[in-house]
């Protein structure tokens, strides 16, 4: 699952540096730990958080401190909230692509573009959790 993981960062890091603004990796993060929560994702959100910046040339460190500080609180708010429902995926990932968008100094469209990463971040955080639990009955 591991490898999947990783392939799914990949991916996400090729197009967020290339394609679009749309913060992919946050969103495979977050729905990643939503769904695992495993300690190696906060490895994998500073190794890709680096990469991001090298190749984005952003402030090294930016990215990845950000995304180490969100997947930190995501884990910290598991006992207070249900967090493996839509629900908090829809809003955790509108408000983190919000702040993250709007400290990366992106200001055009900024709502919409949040909006539209909270959709997306739905329907992947849906993909992997229907593909984990076909993984588990058929092993």
């Amino acid at each position: 699952m591991k490898f999947l993981a990783v392939v799914f960062l990949l991916l996400a890091l090729l197009s967020e540096v290339s394609l679009t603004t749309i913060p992919f990796i946050f969103l495979v993060l977050l729905c990643l730990m939503v769904v695992f929560k495993g300690n190696w994702l906060f490895a994998a959100a500073f190794v890709f958080g680096l990469l991001f910046d090298l190749l984005s040339f952003k402030t090294v460190g930016f990215s990845s401190s950000l995304l180490v500080v969100f997947l930190f609180l995501v884990l910290l708010y598991q006992s207070k909230f249900e967090i493996t429902t839509g629900y908090f995926v829809l809003i955790s990932s509108f408000l983190g692509s919000f702040l993250f968008l709007a400290l990366s100094g992106y200001h055009n469209s900024l709502i919409l573009e949040s909006l539209l990463s909270a959709i997306i971040g739905f329907l992947l955080f849906k993909l992997i959790q229907r593909f984990t639990k076909s993984l588990i009955t058929n092993p």
